[in-house]
């Protein structure tokens, strides 16, 4: 492969890092039942971390403590909108176990 498509296929994998860590981060551990629930939410998260100009930074924030996705991030309502959805799809889940 020539360098040029290296050098992009690590950014990508550096992005996807920062993608996955970003959604464990917020404690979002997803069935493949809950992703196809939430295709758009999830859509719109590949593409902030896709966009990201700066995922070795996310990544290294991402070890720290604070609570939901970081405040300078550009696209941060697309991960807190989310963790919205799942705590929707929790909700009607949990109404769903009640009811049976």
């Amino acid at each position: 492969m020539s360098e040029f498509l290296d050098s992009m296929r690590r950014d990508f994998d550096v992005r996807m890092t920062a993608h996955e860590g970003m959604l464990a981060h917020l404690g979002l551990q997803l069935t493949e039942d809950d992703a196809s629930a939430l295709v758009v939410e999830l859509r719109a998260t590949f593409g902030a971390c896709g966009a990201c100009r700066c995922p070795k930074t996310c990544l290294e924030w991402q070890s720290g403590t604070d609570d939901g996705p970081p405040p300078w991030c550009h696209r941060r309502n697309s991960f807190l909108s989310l963790m919205d959805a799942c705590a929707d799809l929790d909700a009607r889940q949990s109404r769903m176990v009640r009811r049976a």
